[in-house]
């Protein structure tokens, strides 16, 4: 038996590999290669052309994807995971751009699924304190794919935990049980404010236009510059999840912030492990963005109180305390052809022009 022959043998009783099994080699390989761009001189951190190598760099990829369906064990779980927050928004920048784009014909509605906590302090009748607890809710969203119909928010709460050191949950106000609001528009155009999924449509793509149309849209907010524009690209990339066209040069514009931080193992609102990309609010608060560690998909957001912290809501002032997480998961983005019948007992809100 020649090689040749010995060698069909061998890849005719090889199973063809997922992309689950080729995920470690490929982040290898990204990993080298933005690192021998690296060493050539300074680039721009997230060029496209690290997403897309040249026919050179893909006969490497095909001969390292053959080389890992045979002898995977050659990949050791975590090697290969992003060392720093710009690189793993580089690897985010990748993935959203291989993602298709999701296209809505008149008439179709967007929907969004979610699973989101929030943190909620009960005060206790004898006046000791407040019972400190996290409350999870499915949300189902579906918007229009035109102006002038209405949208609907459905929310079903699914109970609640106690946060540590609270001992058993107390009852919760509206604990259980499904919430629907319905919001109406007679406007010929697109309402509500600048970053509504239905204005995705309007923002760049170019990474320079998109910066510059980020920096104009934050200046209107208040707070350090670096968190004006790290909460309106987070609030972008929670929308863009129907347009990943969008959500890769977000996570490019996102890389070049300053404070940001790597958070390599956290859980996301619907139990995912994933890795996040932080900044410090204030004192007392991280907000993260949460991407799978495999694939590098957008998971989701999440709220950690890095420091207790004291409100004062309504006059009644309790402490959240240190290590209190919340946040929102992403499920699934589909299109519908048509928006649920509401139920009779649902909110109703006019949205002005």
């Amino acid at each position: 038996m020649d090689e040749m022959d010995a060698m069909s043998r061998v890849w005719a009783a090889t199973p063809e590999g997922s992309a689950q099994d080729l995920a470690g080699s490929r982040a290898l390989m990204e990993r080298a290669y933005a690192e021998d761009r690296h060493a050539r001189g300074p680039r721009r951190i997230l060029g496209r052309a690290v997403r897309r190598p040249g026919p050179m760099f893909k006969g490497v990829a095909v001969v390292a994807a053959a080389a890992a369906m045979v002898v995977a064990v050659q990949f050791v779980p975590g090697t290969a995971l992003p060392a720093s927050a710009q690189e793993l928004l580089s690897r985010a920048a990748g993935a959203a751009a291989e993602q298709g784009e999701l296209q809505l014909k008149p008439g179709q509605y967007l929907h969004v699924r979610s699973m989101a906590t929030r943190h909620v302090a009960i005060e206790r009748k004898d006046g000791t304190g407040a019972d400190h607890v996290t409350v999870k809710t499915a949300e189902d969203r579906w918007e229009p794919a035109e102006p002038g119909k209405p949208w609907l928010v459905r929310e079903e709460r699914k109970g609640a935990t106690p946060n540590p050191g609270s001992g058993p949950a107390p009852f919760v106000p509206g604990g259980s049980g499904v919430d629907e609001s319905v919001y109406e528009s007679s406007c010929d155009k697109t309402p509500g404010d600048e970053l509504s999924y239905l204005r995705l449509g309007d923002w760049p793509t170019d990474v320079t236009a998109l910066r510059a149309r980020i920096e104009k849209v934050a200046a209107q907010q208040a707070g350090p510059r670096r968190l004006r524009l790290w909460l309106t690209i987070s609030d972008l990339i929670q929308k863009s999840a129907a347009r990943p066209s969008l959500a890769s040069p977000l996570f490019e514009v996102a890389a070049g912030l300053e404070g940001i931080s790597l958070i390599p193992d956290v859980t996301d609102a619907a139990g995912r492990p994933g890795m996040a990309v932080g900044m410090a609010e204030d004192e007392t608060m991280r907000s993260e963005l949460v991407f799978d560690k495999q694939t590098y998909h957008y998971l989701g957001t999440r709220y950690v109180t890095t420091k207790d912290k004291t409100q004062s809501p309504g006059g009644h002032t309790y402490v959240v305390p240190k290590g209190t997480v919340t946040g929102s998961a992403l499920l699934g983005v589909e299109a519908a052809d048509a928006m649920p019948e509401p139920s009779p007992d649902a909110s109703r809100l006019k949205i002005p022009c």
